[in-house]
């Protein structure tokens, strides 16, 4: 079975060594993988949602829910400034959705991905993992 993108994120934060992160991450390469790591630290992405945690009633763990967050990835562009005409009150609720249906470790992952800081996981250990990575000069 497919790992959940927070597993793999908890497996990464919880690594000894910036090389041990590296080959974790490169192991796990999948295109939602990325899509999230570059929600989180492209510069040329603004977050279209407040900081901070949204008022959301997290998902019971019982459900094991791991791979919502893999089907939810090609809705995040709504959440993202220009990128769609939904208002934000909106936006907003959509977000509180999604956070409410995903396994609690993927919501709190999807918060600091909005925040844009995984805790563990920095841009320069993701560049590393990923040569082609963030490479626009906005990035750099």
């Amino acid at each position: 079975m497919k790992k959940g993108i927070g597993e793999i994120i908890k497996e990464v934060k919880d690594a000894k060594s910036v090389g041990e992160k590296i080959r974790i991450l490169q192991r796990e390469d999948n295109r939602e993988l990325r899509g999230l790591l570059e929600l989180t630290y492209d510069n040329r992405l603004t977050w279209a949602l407040p900081e901070g945690n949204p008022p959301y009633k997290p998902l019971d763990k019982s459900f094991d829910n791991q791979g919502m967050l893999y089907s939810e990835m090609r809705r995040m562009y709504i959440f993202l400034e220009g990128k769609s005409n939904v208002n934000q009150a909106r936006r907003e609720q959509l977000f509180i959705e999604i956070l409410e249906q995903l396994d609690p470790d993927d919501a709190a992952l999807l918060i600091e991905a909005k925040d844009r800081k995984i805790k563990g996981v920095s841009k320069n250990v993701v560049k590393q993992a990923y040569d082609d990575f963030l490479t626009d000069p906005a990035n750099q």
